[in-house]
C-alpha cells in the first residue's frame, strides 16, 4: 500500500521493506529499510522520523542550489539523496543493520557514506556495540590491532606500497567508522565483525571505502554479557 503524507510518499508493503520516497525537479529522493525493522514499531517510526528529517534537510538545499543557480546564469543539475538500509545479521535477540548514503549536492561529485545500528530486541532500543561487553573497552582491545594491520595491508595493496601522508595513512578511530556485527552464513548466530571506513576516512576519494572483516574468536565470545553469547559463534573458515 501506498501511504501519501505531505511532501512524500511512504511505500509499505506487507511484511516487506518500506521506503520514503520523493521525485521533483530539484531532487530524487529515496529513504529505504528492510522488512526486519520495518517489524518493530519504534524501529519503524524512528527510521520514518529520520527519513522525513532528511527529506526535509536535502529538499531544502537543493531549492536554495537552484535558486542561485538562475541567478548566476548556471546549469543546475538535479539532487539525488538515497539511503539504503540491510540486514548485516540477526539473532533471536539482536538485529545488526548496515547503510549506504549516496548523495549529490551540486558539487565536483557525488558523496557516500556508511553506516551501522544495533537493536536489541528485548530492551527495544538502539545499542552501542561496545555496550555488549562485559567492559566496553573489550572491544576496542581484542580488534584495534588486527583491524589496524589489516587496514594497512589493504591501503598498501591499493597504492602500490605508497605512503601519502598525514591522516591518510593513520588508523581511524572507530568513531568515525561504521562497525558492524554480521552473520555470514545467516544461521542466526554473529561471526563477523565488520569495519567500513567510508571515502576520505581512510584515504582519498579516489580509493573509495574500506571495508576490513575480523572474524568472531573465541576470546571474544568469552569478553560479551552472558545474555548476549548465545547470539555469537567462532567465525569457521
Amino acid at each position: 500500500m501506498a501511504l501519501i503524507s505531505g511532501a512524500m510518499v511512504l511505500i509499505a508493503a506487507s511484511a516487506g521493506p518500506h521506503k520514503v520516497v520523493r521525485k521533483l525537479p530539484a531532487l530524487e529522493f529515496s529513504f529505504e529499510w528492510p522488512a526486519e525493522a520495518a517489524a518493530i514499531p519504534a524501529l519503524d517510526m524512528q527510521f520514518y522520523t529520520e527519513a522525513r528529517r532528511d527529506l526535509d534537510e536535502a529538499l531544502q538545499n537543493a531549492i536554495e542550489d537552484q535558486s542561485l543557480a538562475r541567478q548566476q546564469n548556471r546549469d543546475f543539475n538535479q539532487h539525488y539523496f538515497s539511503m539504503k538500509w540491510s540486514v548485516a545479521g540477526q539473532s533471536a535477540r539482536l538485529l545488526s543493520l548496515r547503510n549506504e548514503l549516496g548523495s549529490f549536492e551540486g558539487g565536483a561529485h557525488p558523496n557516500s557514506n556508511n553506516g551501522a545500528l544495533l537493536w536489541d530486541r528485548e530492551q527495544n532500543r538502539e545499542i552501542p556495540l561496545p555496550s555488549i561487553f562485559g567492559n566496553a573497552a573489550q572491544f576496542t582491545s581484542l580488534t584495534r590491532a588486527t583491524y589496524c594491520r589489516k587496514l594497512d595491508a589493504e591501503r598498501a595493496k591499493r597504492r602500490e606500497g605508497e605512503k601519502l601522508g598525514g591522516d591518510f595513512d593513520k588508523c581511524p578511530k572507530y568513531s568515525e567508522l561504521a562497525v558492524s556485527i554480521a552473520d555470514r552464513n545467516r544461521n542466526g548466530r554473529f561471526d563477523q565483525i565488520s569495519f567500513v571506513a567510508s571515502p576520505y576516512v581512510a584515504g582519498p576519494y579516489v580509493e573509495g571505502a574500506y571495508e576490513i572483516a575480523l572474524p568472531v574468536t573465541s576470546a571474544i565470545i568469552a569478553a560479551l554479557k552472558p545474555e548476549y553469547t548465545s547470539s555469537f559463534e567462532v567465525h569457521r573458515q
